[in-house]
């Protein structure tokens, strides 16, 4: 076998076309020369963008409501935020992604708070933080690509009151630097958070994909000075484009 390898090289340098014609032959039967010719993996029958454009869409809409010894606190909300960029590939076949814009392009809020025969209510513009959207990093996972979030939330209630409590917000079902968030899964009720796309998909031409779920869960805050009950749910549907460019 090294001999034959050798005679291999040697006719290389005389006769290439001959010899790579040659190769290609017999790696075609099976013969492994990886050390000396390997064809790229995975998607060697498509041609390879120069980049990618992305866009991601996020919409969601929720309610809550926070009992507080004789106080009760009903909040509901929705918001969109897009995010925009783009990603390439590297020689090691791994993939940078660059941000370009983050928007909450739809913002609206509502929170009631009821003690005894009072009411008072508060609207987004009374609101201190808003939502924020993080792609935090794209991976592959055997065929496919995962797309990992978080949005940041916001303290509710947003009246007075002796407990503040945060608000949890949508997140993919992955959350390697969020190990807080590894729960999130059990509480969603329809759908999937699961954000993935077969890597192949974005090689033949433009795709897009829309995933929805939805989410509910009780938290309860044994707070000394005033424990409360927190039920929180929401609705998310992401919508992902991805547009390559050769």
């Amino acid at each position: 076998m090294i001999l034959f390898v050798y005679i291999i090289e040697m006719m290389a340098k005389k006769y290439f076309p001959i010899t790579l014609l040659l190769i290609l032959f017999l790696h075609i039967l099976g013969w492994g020369f990886s050390p000396y010719f390997s064809i790229p993996p995975l998607l060697k029958e498509y041609k390879n963008p120069l980049w990618w454009d992305i866009k991601i869409k996020l919409i969601t809409d929720g309610e809550y409501k926070m009992k507080q010894k004789n106080t009760s606190y009903l909040g509901d909300y929705s918001f969109t935020i897009v995010w925009s960029g783009s990603m390439e590939i590297d020689k090691d076949r791994d993939y940078l992604l660059y941000h370009e814009e983050c928007a909450l392009v739809d913002w609206k809020a509502k929170e009631k708070k009821m003690f005894s025969d009072s009411t008072q209510i508060k609207s987004e513009k009374d609101f201190k933080k808003k939502p924020s959207f993080h792609l935090n990093y794209i991976l592959r996972k055997k065929e496919n690509l995962c797309f990992y979030f978080t949005v940041d939330g916001f303290p509710v209630p947003q009246n007075e009151s002796v407990t503040k409590l945060c608000l949890p917000m949508p997140c993919s079902d992955e959350h390697l630097d969020y190990p807080s968030l590894t729960t999130y899964e059990s509480s969603i009720v329809e759908g999937s958070n699961r954000i993935f796309l077969e890597e192949k998909e974005i090689y033949a031409a433009s795709v897009d994909r829309e995933f929805t779920w939805k989410w509910k869960r009780h938290d309860w805050s044994p707070d000394p000075k005033g424990p409360a009950l927190l039920t929180n749910l929401h609705r998310v549907k992401v919508k992902i484009s991805i547009e390559p460019h050769y």
